[in-house]
């Protein structure tokens, strides 16, 4: 594949993956004090979450889920969607801050 149709396809994935980022909170003062990390960790993690996970599927919103299921999946998405064990931890720091209780 050539380079021009490459960087056309990511464009558009980039647009379409983008779309749908404004459904996801933004991390705000009070869910970084919450989780006890930065904002712009979280933010991190927000950023790491669309571009990784919404790759491969549809994003869930993280209150879609209790901090047990994210626990739980979370390893094996990890090694699919090969990310680091930095990029999944901010990634769960994003998705746990505003998770549903257990």
């Amino acid at each position: 594949m050539n380079s021009k149709i490459r960087n056309r396809i990511i464009l558009a994935a980039a647009i379409i993956f983008g779309a749908c980022s404004p459904t996801l909170y933004l991390p705000t003062i009070n869910d970084a004090s919450r989780a006890g990390i930065s904002t712009d960790s979280l933010m991190a993690g927000r950023t790491l979450y669309i571009n990784h996970c919404g790759s491969c599927h549809n994003l869930h919103l993280p209150e879609q889920y209790t901090q047990a299921h994210w626990e739980k999946v979370m390893p094996g998405m990890r090694l699919k969607a090969k990310i680091s064990e930095e990029e999944a931890k901010l990634i769960s720091n994003f998705v746990l801050a505003r998770c549903k209780p257990d």
